[in-house]
C-alpha cells in the first residue's frame, strides 16, 4: 500500500503541476501546489499530498471531448482504483461547481504516459 501510495502522489503532483500551466484548463486544485490555496496547512498536516487533482474545463463538452480522447482516464464516480479515473462533478447536480468541473483520482500508470495521454486528450478540447 506504501509503495502505491507513493507512486499516486508523485503522479499526482506532476499532473496537477502539468494541468496549471496548460491554456485550456483553469482552477486546478492540488494542496501540492505552492499556489494552492490549501497548500500552506496541507503542508503543515500532510507529508504527501494524495492522489486526487480537480480542475476545469470550458464545459461540459469539452469534458466530454477529454474523456472521449482519453486513453488512459476512466470516466468513474468510485475513486480509489489502479487506474486514473475522474468524474465531471456537475452531472449529479447539488454541488456549487461549475459544468466543467472535474475530479480526476490518479492511478499506478507511467507518470509520462498518463501526461503524454492528459496533452493528446486536452488537444480535442
Amino acid at each position: 500500500l506504501h509503495v502505491r501510495l507513493m507512486q499516486q502522489c508523485r503522479s499526482a503532483m506532476a499532473v496537477a503541476t502539468f494541468l496549471a500551466t496548460h491554456p485550456k484548463v483553469s482552477g486546478v486544485r492540488y494542496p501540492g501546489l505552492p499556489a494552492d490555496p490549501s497548500h500552506a496547512i496541507a503542508s503543515r498536516q500532510m507529508s504527501h499530498f494524495g492522489g486526487v487533482v480537480s480542475f476545469a474545463l470550458a464545459d461540459a463538452t469539452a469534458v466530454a471531448r477529454f474523456f472521449a480522447a482519453s486513453r488512459l482516464v476512466y470516466e468513474a464516480t468510485s475513486f480509489g482504483g489502479l487506474h486514473t479515473s475522474a468524474e465531471r462533478r456537475a452531472r449529479w447536480g447539488g454541488d456549487a461547481v461549475s459544468e466543467g468541473f472535474v475530479r480526476l483520482s490518479v492511478g499506478l500508470e507511467d507518470a509520462g504516459d498518463l501526461l503524454a495521454d492528459l496533452a493528446q486528450a486536452l488537444d480535442t478540447v
